[in-house]
């Protein structure tokens, strides 16, 4: 959405025929997110919900209408970090929508997202049960499209991985399989154009393998973290690439090629994994904390090939990384060193290494 000049909310120019009904003050607080303000959007966003429920001169309301402001008020207060507050705005947003649009028609796709924002405040809140039912509704609800009948099923996809995510964390991945298997075939279908989001697949994907994995079906979730690395390397439609997703999904590659013991094919994803993680996120920012488990990744694998004196040199980077970036991780990548160490016959640094493991952070 392009940037509105947005005017503090206590202007005058609020009260001037430019703004004679909800719509302006909509556009209003929608200028002033543009902006980052979602404090000061928040109250924009009440007063063009108070007269939206007065409806117009004929006193008939366009609650699709009161909805989307209602979803926006929701947003401010999300983002604002008032999850609980949050929740009743998207649930009044919610039973708005579901009243239709001033014909009485109801708008699928802005259903779906106040739906799906009912589930994210839940799943926040960690109630992971509830919110599955709203993701639930929500993958539903968009399948049904907008007021043309054009249905997004990137936004049923997404519906739909958060329901899989909600069982991933329940500790059931079984369960989250043939969620995720339906995420997958919508998100490849793109949007309401057909625009694939390539990193929002990648996420799917990666999901998928990861319950995979933890169902023990290695060589299967290989197969899944591999497709995963390929859509997220193609990244999300006009958005720079993020590097540090493409790294986390590579380690895994790697991760799962040294679990069948592979060190060989394992070793090019694990540095492979330290290049993209080192390149950062969309935005360029690095995870030191990936980093560092890169880096050690690179430091297992060769000294799971008797390479020792090169895996020391990878050790020694990654605590020098975890010192700064992840000190809860040090001491794993210290032992890590140490064993390497005594591989090589230099106990007393091996002892060294172990005593800074000990030591407690901090």
């Amino acid at each position: 959405m392009p940037a509105h000049t947005a005017i503090p909310f206590a202007d005058p120019a609020f009260m001037n025929p430019a703004f004679p009904d909800s719509r302006g003050f909509h556009r209003q607080g929608r200028g002033l997110i543009d902006q980052g303000r979602p404090e000061d959007a928040l109250p924009v966003f009440q007063h063009a919900a108070l007269l939206a429920r007065q409806g117009d001169g004929q006193g008939v309301v366009d609650a699709d209408r009161l909805g989307r402001i209602l979803y926006d008020v929701g947003y401010c207060l999300y983002d604002l970090g008032r999850i609980d507050e949050a929740l009743a705005e998207f649930q009044n947003a919610v039973a708005a929508a579901e009243q239709g649009d001033a014909h009485g028609l109801v708008h699928g796709d802005n259903l779906a997202a106040c739906l799906h924002l009912v589930g994210t405040c839940l799943a926040r809140l960690g109630r992971d049960t509830e919110a599955l039912a709203w993701f639930q509704q929500a993958a539903e609800a968009a399948s049904r499209g907008d007021a043309q009948g054009r249905v997004d099923r990137e936004a049923v996809g997404h519906s739909l991985h958060q329901a899989a995510a909600c069982l991933a964390r329940q500790g059931q991945p079984d369960q989250a399989l043939p969620w995720l298997q339906q995420a997958v075939a919508a998100k490849e279908q793109g949007d309401g154009t057909g625009r694939v989001d390539h990193a929002s697949l990648g996420a799917s994907l990666h999901l998928m393998a990861d319950c995979l994995y933890a169902l023990g079906l290695v060589e299967d979730a290989l197969v899944w973290f591999q497709r995963s690395v390929q859509a997220l390397e193609r990244g999300a439609p006009d958005t720079p690439v993020n590097h540090d997703d493409v790294g986390r999904a590579r380690l895994r590659v790697s991760h799962c090629l040294m679990d069948l013991k592979r060190p060989a094919d394992a070793l090019p994803w694990a540095l492979a994994a330290v290049t993209a993680v080192e390149d950062g996120d969309a935005a360029g920012r690095v995870n030191l904390e990936g980093l560092c488990h890169a880096l050690q990744a690179v430091g297992d694998t060769l000294a799971s090939m008797g390479r020792f004196d090169e895996a020391m040199d990878w050790y020694r980077h990654a605590a020098e990384t975890a010192e700064h970036g992840d000190p809860a991780g040090l001491a794993a990548t210290l032992t890590a060193g140490a064993a390497c160490l005594r591989k090589l016959g230099r106990t007393e640094e091996a002892r060294a290494w172990e005593l800074r493991a000990r030591t407690p952070v901090g």
